[in-house]
């Protein structure tokens, strides 16, 4: 019987082994063990003050042809983007380290054919560049991105949007369709144009 021991007792160990062995290639390489660096990119105070969107609140736009779409506040979202990355060439001996960045979301509602949602977000990329990117359909595959600063930078804001009974300044940012927003730091988007024959306009 202890014949019949022995060999078992050799697999055993030689599975112990080789699992050591496996582990033992995945956290050490070059004669060290790699403790992986977090870095956090944030958002500036400022940025985030003048985002200017609670998330509660609900957008009327009265198109060009006269009909109304209503945008109901789905409510913000304040987090961070969490990624892994390699930060030396080398596959040898990658070095995962882990990258957050922040990011501020809004989201709106409607039932509108022409105009049902729109999506609002500030961000910021390793370059430490704040974006803001404006989406109006929820495949996310029309973005109107731009510097954070070039949204929020009133010295851009050449055009006027007659919003109910105000008179609004604002940028114009052009989306993958060529068809462009017109967007004012204090009230968000006053303008969103679908095509050529169709525009929404802020109701104030």
């Amino acid at each position: 019987m202890k014949k019949l021991k022995q060999p078992a007792a050799i697999s055993l160990s030689l599975l112990i082994f080789l699992l050591f062995t496996a582990c033992s290639k995945q956290n050490y390489c070059n004669g060290s063990y790699y403790t992986p660096k977090t870095f956090n990119y944030l958002l500036d105070d400022s940025t985030k003050v003048q985002i200017p969107y609670t998330g509660k609140e609900t957008l009327t736009f009265i198109s060009s042809q006269g009909d109304t779409a209503i945008l109901v506040g789905q409510g913000k979202n304040n987090y961070m983007k969490k990624t892994t990355k390699n930060s030396v060439t080398s596959m040898d001996c990658p070095e995962y380290d882990n990258y957050n960045f922040e990011r501020v979301d809004v989201e709106y509602k409607g039932s509108n054919f022409n105009l049902s949602y729109v999506f609002y977000r500030v961000e910021i990329d390793n370059w430490k560049d704040e974006n803001t990117s404006v989406y109006l359909n929820e495949n996310f595959s029309d973005s109107h991105l731009a510097y954070t600063e070039y949204y929020n930078s009133t010295s851009r804001y050449n055009f006027q949007v007659q919003c109910g009974s105000k008179i609004i300044m604002g940028v114009k940012i052009y989306g993958g369709n060529n068809n462009p927003i017109i967007y004012n730091k204090l009230y968000g988007i006053i303008q969103i144009q679908i095509d050529s024959n169709l525009v929404y306009t802020l109701n104030l």
